[in-house]
């Protein structure tokens, strides 16, 4: 085709392919994105197969053109693509306005989604709840919401919501640096309840010294225990009572590798959050408009509204039918060991989410508490989508050193359109690696089927796989 340089599709692998067309779009000027290009584009990759086409390249192709996913979608017609997170919002109630208030932003809307649900269930604290029996499920969400720096503006996904939670009248626990002045926080009052947001996770969980203790710490607070008491903290015993605490931090990969101590993936600490992942977005603003304020306003008065909220959740007969057949399926799943423990606490997920949804689009004079098929149904598919990146990011999060090296060598593929001349990606590890290990590494990569390699050009290619 002639929209990619030097390329006739019968010389080139699917792979030389997809990197020379990523290539194109992550460059493409604006005043370049004609709609005969677009089409010519579409047409050439609707002849890939479905499984050949990573799902980057429709996002990277929305947005080179101002599309939605959707338009790029009903072009190529993927009935095979997972679903775009926007069919998995609700369509009435806080969290959907919520949506549609960042609607012109550029984070995704899995961003916005999470960061609605995280301080909708940070303000409901311990006010409504679902027994289980031996103990309660709360609506309390960790989220680590991940992505490279700067590209999904996550941090600005955040601030917007946990604004509305703090004029709302909740409670922002940041930027605590020791674990006795988090405690010293919450002591005081008769319920402690709070968000704890770190915008730079690194910086909140880092190696330092005086942070010690720190993630044995969250690890007990976040399962909200009625009694919490420390008799180590160095200033004698302290307590802490009726506990509810969610969790919203923001990541890239990198630090998660780098900056965190490595006892933070084990020990449950990492199975008791959702990962947000996302390596682009298909929003493109060069100019956004003005948030409404009247819209922020009617969402902090409806998230002090919800501040009120107290019941206790239950199944209608359908939802605890399809519940109860969910969990026994379970059970034959065959589960990789590194991210099991999240998988031994998702049925407590599945029911937060739809706690959340639930109160999400309850009227205000309801005092149905009542969670229908629809609701664990929709909590499931979010999670699933979550899901899907679930293993390639414990593996990027949990890599040794030789691991780490073919991370970033796959990272610097992935920035450059997916493809790189043998020097200069040798060029750009140069101060981490020597040639013979960088030949290793390369060679891993290859034998798993992440990159090829071009002899002739002396050039890697990402495939799709290696796109993630």
């Amino acid at each position: 085709m002639t929209a990619i340089p030097g390329a006739t599709k019968k010389k080139q692998s699917a792979a030389q392919q997809i990197a020379r067309c990523m290539s194109l779009l992550q460059k493409l000027p604006r005043e370049r994105a004609t709609e005969s290009l677009f089409v010519e584009l579409c047409s050439w990759i609707g002849e890939l197969e479905p499984s050949q086409r990573p799902e980057i390249l429709t996002s990277t192709l929305a947005a080179a053109f101002g599309k939605t996913i959707e338009e790029i979608d009903l072009v190529l017609r993927k009935a095979d693509r997972r679903v775009e997170f926007d069919a998995l919002v609700p369509e009435t109630g806080y969290i959907r306005d919520y949506i549609e208030w960042t609607r012109n932003t550029e984070p995704p809307t899995v961003f916005h989604f999470f960061v609605a649900a995280v301080t909708l269930g940070a303000t409901l604290g311990r006010a409504v709840s679902f027994d289980k029996g031996a103990y309660s499920v709360f609506p309390n969400l960790s989220v680590m919401i991940i992505a490279p720096s700067g590209k999904c503006r996550k941090t600005s996904a955040c601030n917007l919501g946990t604004s509305i939670y703090v004029k709302g009248g909740g409670t922002l626990l940041a930027d605590k640096a020791t674990p006795e002045a988090f405690v010293d926080a919450l002591k005081d009052g008769a319920q402690a309840i709070g968000l704890i947001y770190a915008p730079e996770l690194a910086v909140f969980l880092g190696k330092q010294k005086y942070q010690e203790g720190m993630i044995p710490l969250l690890t007990a607070l976040l399962d909200c225990p009625k009694e919490w008491t420390s008799r180590t903290l160095g200033r004698g015993e302290t307590s802490l009572s009726n506990v509810a605490l969610s969790a919203l931090m923001c990541s890239t990969l990198d630090w998660m590798q780098t900056g965190i101590p490595r006892d933070a993936f084990g020990g449950g600490f990492m199975s008791r959050f959702l990962f947000c992942v996302q390596e682009s977005t298909p929003r493109s603003f060069p100019l956004p408009p003005s948030l409404s304020e009247a819209t922020k306003k009617a969402l902090t008065l409806r998230m002090q509204k919800l501040r009120l909220r107290k019941g206790v959740c239950t199944f209608t007969p359908e939802a605890r039918e399809w519940y109860l057949s969910w969990y026994g399926s379970r059970q034959s799943m065959s589960i990789d060991k590194q991210y099991a423990g999240y998988f031994e606490r998702k049925p407590d997920h599945i029911i937060r989410v739809a706690m959340i949804l639930k109160v999400s689009e309850m009227p205000t004079a309801s005092q149905d508490y009542t969670l229908s098929l629809d609701h664990l149904q929709r909590a499931n598919d979010i999670l699933g989508w979550l899901e899907e990146r679930l293993p390639s990011t414990f593996d990027e999060m949990t890599a040794s050193a030789a691991g780490e090296d073919q991370t970033r060598i796959l990272r610097q593929l992935r920035s450059n359109g997916g493809m790189m001349e043998h020097s200069l990606l040798l060029r750009r590890n140069s101060s981490k690696l020597n040639a013979e290990t960088f030949k290793r590494a390369v060679a891993t990569l290859k034998e798993a089927k992440l990159i090829e390699w071009d002899a002739g050009a002396r050039t890697y290619y990402l495939t799709t796989e290696g796109w993630g």
